[in-house]
């Protein structure tokens, strides 16, 4: 039996591969993919066009067997910490929340190698406040995919990560798994295999995962 994902996040670089590869999985029939622009159409695309800032509680596109969640940006992009923390927590709680309320099994999160909580820094700390509120949301399956470095190519230009890419590039092979850049692609193809699958509890995929 087809499934029906939802996909928050299509436009950005783990996103973008996510929706490729689900448009062309047997086993899915329908992505609904929440956007701000419009996307290429597909014949298997619901592409919705909603405003973040009111994220509708009640739509039919809710029924939906696994919502994937790659939402994320940068303090760069959002110029302030407020903006920062409204799109990597604020949202993703939200629609964590909303998936629980209309019962969706199964919640995919891509955050970010070392997320915690409890992090000093505005970044990992955002990332980890973000899972605790998936995995609170009361959701049967959830699945937290922590990479390290991605190997992917973005619409803007990162100088930090590109020198990061250059050298592990040239030094993956030698260094420990969980260290080593992840394809995006990789990445892509395992949130939604987990999507797919949506086996009940809790699960962390941490960056070796990913090699």
């Amino acid at each position: 039996m087809q499934k029906t994902l939802l996909l928050v996040g299509a436009t950005g670089v783990v996103g973008h591969h996510v929706l490729a590869q689900a448009l062309a999985h047997p086993q899915v029939g329908k992505v609904v993919a929440l956007t701000r622009k419009p996307l290429t159409p597909h014949p298997k695309l619901l592409n919705q066009l909603i405003d973040f800032n009111a994220i509708p509680g009640e739509a039919p596109w809710w029924q939906a067997d696994a919502v994937i969640c790659t939402l994320g940006t940068t303090i760069k992009v959002a110029k302030t910490a407020e903006q920062f923390r409204f799109v990597d927590y604020t949202l993703v709680a939200q629609f964590a929340a909303l998936a629980a309320q209309h019962s969706v099994p199964c919640f995919v999160l891509n955050s970010a190698m070392m997320a915690n909580a409890k992090a000093k820094g505005l970044y990992l700390r955002t990332k980890g406040e973000a899972e605790q509120a998936v995995k609170n949301s009361g959701i049967p399956s959830v699945v937290i995919a922590r990479p390290g470095l991605l190997d992917g190519q973005r619409e803007e230009f990162r100088l930090g990560e590109e020198i990061g890419l250059v050298a592990s590039r040239l030094f993956n092979p030698l260094l420990p798994k969980r260290l080593r850049s992840v394809k995006v692609e990789k990445l892509a193809r395992i949130m939604l295999q987990e999507a797919l699958k949506a086996e009940p509890g809790v699960k962390v995929l941490e960056s070796e995962n990913f090699q």
